[in-house]
């Protein structure tokens, strides 16, 4: 893949940002690059790469158009070389595909870039991302917020089973486990080092044992050279919040001020991790409403594929209706513990309501 890199007026080089999708999630991509233009300086340029699997013509087109307003701002689009996407095919594991694996290889696809943003899909930016470009990694291969999983840990006093699992492998220190959505590579330093074929050494190997593959061979590598970046740039801790012992675990480390964050909605980044993503079929969850509560906002000031977003909107307004109506109505036939579950269902369910008929939460 050959790239020709930009140049902002002031001599700096191109912000390089780095997406890896397929076909289906287009839409939460356009909203991504749209909130990224937004907050983008006009003083310097940007080069976005997308590597794909299976984007047409018209989705590449939808793209740009979120995108179309910023002249300072390259999209590129490319595919996976045929020589790495045989090194990773059939190590689809669980929810994740093989093209989950690029950011792992990002030195090779893209040589004439020596450093790179690496962004999630399922994520909305409220800041500009040169200052994530420009951050000092103080010598490391690169920089990334620790991961939920880690806060989660903090809270209960022991690492989490799903890191404890990754410390025969090579993850001396499972609270310095990292969250790979959000990353920032420095790409020379890594082909200096050979890196690649020790990240997919630990996939050949372990590829059963990795609950999140990427992200765990990367931990697995560079588990002790990693340099630490803000919270607010990577912003997913939300399913962490109401946790009893959150704020007394949090004293003292990076995450002390994540309440205060989502109070304020001061992220930086908001990064929708799990399942539950606020594009896909509505769920009765905190969880689910939280995502809702930003993704859609973003949503609707995206320019492409309105009419999708907008028929999207529409049907999910429809089901919560109709599912709110329907938990009204049983509510006085309901006794005890099913008498309370279904007020705190109708509870959401008119919150849910509420965000799909305002775009927002």
């Amino acid at each position: 893949m050959q790239s020709t890199s930009i140049h902002s007026p002031h001599g700096q080089a191109a912000v390089a940002v780095m997406f890896a999708v397929t076909a289906p999630w287009t839409v939460c991509l356009a909203v991504t690059l749209h909130s990224l233009c937004v907050h983008a300086n006009p003083d310097r340029s940007y080069e976005i790469w997308i590597v794909h699997d299976g984007l047409t013509g018209e989705n590449i087109q939808e793209l740009r158009k979120a995108v179309a307003a910023y002249p300072h701002v390259l999209l590129h689009f490319s595919t996976m070389p045929d020589k790495l996407a045989a090194v990773l095919d059939h190590r689809d594991v669980k929810r994740f595909s093989s093209l989950a694996y690029a950011r792992l290889l990002a030195a090779s696809l893209l040589p004439s870039h020596n450093r790179i943003v690496y962004l999630d899909a399922d994520t909305v930016i409220y800041a500009d991302v040169a200052e994530l470009y420009d951050a000092d990694l103080g010598g490391n291969p690169l920089g990334a917020v620790r991961d939920v999983s880690v806060l989660s840990s903090l809270i209960a006093g022991y690492p989490r089973l799903q890191l404890r699992k990754l410390e025969p492998l090579g993850l001396s220190n499972p609270r310095h486990y990292f969250n790979s959505g959000v990353l920032v590579l420095d790409l020379a330093l890594i082909r200096a080092e050979n890196a690649e074929p020790r990240l997919l050494q630990v996939i050949e190997e372990y590829n059963e044992q990795l609950e999140h593959p990427d992200q765990d061979a990367l931990n697995i590598v560079f588990h002790d050279r990693i340099s630490p970046l803000p919270v607010e740039w990577n912003y997913h801790f939300q399913f962490e919040l109401k946790k009893d012992g959150l704020e007394a675990a949090a004293e003292g480390t990076e995450f002390s001020g994540i309440s205060t964050i989502y109070a304020n909605r001061s992220w930086k980044l908001f990064h929708m991790i799990g399942s539950k993503k606020p594009w896909l079929q509505p769920e009765k969850t905190e969880e689910y409403l939280m995502s809702t509560n930003v993704w859609w906002e973003a949503a609707m000031e995206t320019p492409s594929h309105q009419p999708y977003v907008k028929n999207l909107l529409d049907e999910f307004t429809r089901w919560t209706r109709k599912q709110l109506r329907y938990n009204q109505w049983l509510l006085p036939f309901s006794f005890g513990k099913n008498f309370r579950k279904r007020q705190k269902r109708i509870r959401l369910l008119k919150r849910l309501l509420h965000a799909f008929e305002n775009g927002r939460a």
